[in-house]
C-alpha cells in the first residue's frame, strides 16, 4: 500500500488577509493578557528590595611593586570570589548569625557578586522581600566573606568601600515589564491559534479554493448577492409557512 501524504499549502497573502480580518482578536488577546499579567504582579508577587555593598581586595606581591594579577583581578579572579562569597561556608555562617528562616541554597540564590570594571572593587548585591533584611544580609555576607577570602586566597587585606543601606524603594517586580511580556505572549498564542484555524479550514469560498482543495478546474462562477440570498431565504420561509397552514386546514376538515 502506498502511503498517502496530505500536503498543506499556505498562501501567505491570503493568510495575511485572514489575519487582518481577525485583528480584533489579536488586540483583545494582548489587552486581556496584559491585564492578567498586571493583576498577577500586583496580587500574587511579593515586592523585592535590593541592597548593595562594596569591598576592596588588596593583594601585593611586594611592598613596592604590584603584580599583574592585581591590575586584572576583575577579569581573572571574579569567578573565585563568586564561589567563595556564595559558598556554603559563608552562607551557612550568615544564616546562623542572622537566624534566617531559609536554607543555604535559598540564601545563595539571593546573592550576586560582580567586579566593577577595571577595578579591584567587588560589589555584593542581595535581593530580598524585606528591605531591612536585604541590607543585613549584604553587610553580613561582606564581613564573613572578607575573612574567608583573606584566609583562603592569602590576600593582604579586604577593605570596606561602603556598607549596604536599607533600600527605600522596591526594585521589583516591574508591573509594566510583566504586563508587556504577558501581552506579547497573548499575541503569540492568539496568532498561533488563528494560523492553525486557517490551516485546517477547508471551506470552499472561491474558485481558487476548488482547485486547491479538490484539484478540479471550475467552468464558471455564478455570483450571488446578499440581497438575493436574503430574498431567497425569506421566500423559502414563506413557502414553508404557507404549506404548514394548508396542512392544518386539511387536518381540521
Amino acid at each position: 500500500m502506498e502511503n498517502q501524504k496530505t500536503k498543506i499549502e499556505i498562501d501567505l497573502l491570503d493568510l495575511l488577509f485572514f489575519l487582518k480580518k481577525k485583528i480584533l482578536y489579536l488586540v483583545a488577546a494582548c489587552i486581556l493578557f496584559a491585564i492578567a499579567g498586571a493583576c498577577a504582579t500586583h496580587f500574587f508577587m511579593e515586592d523585592e528590595y535590593t541592597a548593595k555593598t562594596r569591598m576592596y581586595v588588596l593583594s601585593r606581591s611586594s611592598d613596592t611593586e604590584l603584580s599583574s594579577s592585581d591590575y586584572n583581578i576583575a577579569n581573572f579572579m571574579i569567578k573565585d570570589y563568586q564561589v567563595l562569597i556564595t559558598g556554603e561556608n559563608v552562607t551557612r555562617k550568615v544564616i546562623e548569625e542572622l537566624q534566617l528562616p531559609m536554607t543555604v541554597g535559598q540564601l545563595a540564590s539571593k546573592i550576586s557578586v560582580s567586579a566593577i570594571d577595571n577595578t579591584r572593587v567587588l560589589q555584593i548585591v542581595v535581593v530580598d522581600t524585606q528591605p531591612q533584611r536585604a541590607a543585613d544580609i549584604a553587610n553580613c555576607v561582606r564581613e564573613v566573606s572578607s575573612a574567608q577570602i583573606k584566609a583562603i586566597m592569602d590576600v593582604d587585606a579586604v577593605n570596606l568601600v561602603y556598607e549596604a543601606e536599607v533600600p527605600s524603594h522596591k526594585s521589583g517586580p516591574s508591573m509594566p515589564r510583566n504586563a508587556t511580556i504577558a501581552a506579547v505572549l497573548g499575541f503569540a498564542l492568539m496568532l498561533l491559534v488563528l494560523v492553525i484555524i486557517y490551516t485546517v479550514d477547508d471551506t470552499i469560498r472561491t474558485d481558487e479554493d476548488v482547485t486547491r482543495h479538490l484539484g478540479l478546474s471550475t467552468l464558471g462562477v455564478i455570483p450571488v448577492s446578499k440581497e438575493l440570498e436574503s430574498m431567497g431565504m425569506s421566500g423559502t420561509l414563506r413557502k414553508r409557512k404557507k404549506a404548514l397552514n394548508i396542512g392544518k386546514l386539511f387536518r381540521r376538515k
